[in-house]
């Protein structure tokens, strides 16, 4: 098969900001937008060392623009506000930044999971919104998971905000348009949480119908086309072998 060249388009004195960038997917998609010529602000929580690494490796982009890393706990909306205030206007925002606990898991850990996976999101989007302006649209990514496309994610508090954070992208590309694009993509098993290991991820990739992983990067890719396509808003863009097309599992 053909490879194909992981630059795709030019988004050259862009800057984008990504949330839960500094490992995993998230990192896969700050280095993809480099390579296209954005310059990237890498969030992270916890893991500024790596952010910081990362930062340094990427591609440089063009002056007087650089890339940057962030630290802000997604879980506290005071704390998402002031980051927003801090970084300042961005081209596109892509929240990837994800947590995902076992549903018995005490109510605190669970609003906080809430708060992460879908109201950190949204928060973010209407105050980067606020700090657009006409002459240059914002556009946002948000990434869900395959599995609330075909109805087969367990019905857990995880499934929950995510399958949320579908309707609202879909409410915010039409409450926020004309300036303002919101898209989203659905990816399939590609890295396991890390509180499970990859233990459980060895036998999904022949249930899928391409019988085969997900590529990190072809999401990374199907994120900064959504990014970069002016005509696209309230899209949801499977990028997952097939697994939304499978019927729900018990």
């Amino acid at each position: 098969m053909e490879e194909v060249p992981l630059t795709m388009t030019d988004l050259g004195g862009r800057r984008v900001l990504i949330t839960g960038a500094a490992k995993r997917l998230g990192a896969v998609i700050a280095r993809t937008f480099a390579e296209s010529g954005a310059a990237v602000v890498i969030h992270c929580f916890h893991s500024e060392e790596e952010a910081a690494a990362l930062a340094a490796s990427l591609p440089p982009c063009p002056a007087p623009l650089a890339h940057e890393t962030v630290s802000c706990d997604l879980a506290d909306l005071d704390a998402v506000r002031r980051m927003a205030e801090s970084v300042g206007p961005v081209d596109c925002l892509v929240n990837n930044a994800a947590m995902w606990i076992r549903g018995d898991a005490p109510q605190s850990e669970l609003d906080r999971q809430e708060t992460v996976n879908r109201l950190a999101p949204c928060e973010l989007i209407r105050r980067f919104a606020a700090l657009s302006s006409p002459e240059r649209d914002f556009s946002a990514v948000n990434i869900l998971d395959a599995a609330v496309l075909s109805g087969s994610a367990p019905g857990t508090p995880y499934a929950a905000a995510k399958a949320t954070l579908l309707h609202d992208t879909r409410d915010l590309a039409l409450e926020l348009a004309p300036h303002v694009r919101v898209n989203a993509v659905a990816p399939g098993p590609v890295f396991a949480p890390r509180e499970l290991g990859s233990a459980g991820m060895k036998r999904i990739p022949a249930t899928l119908p391409l019988k085969r992983p997900v590529s990190p990067e072809d999401i990374a890719r199907a994120v900064v086309l959504l990014a970069a396509s002016p005509s696209v808003t309230g899209a949801v863009l499977p990028v997952d072998c097939g697994q939304s097309l499978l019927s729900p599992q018990p």
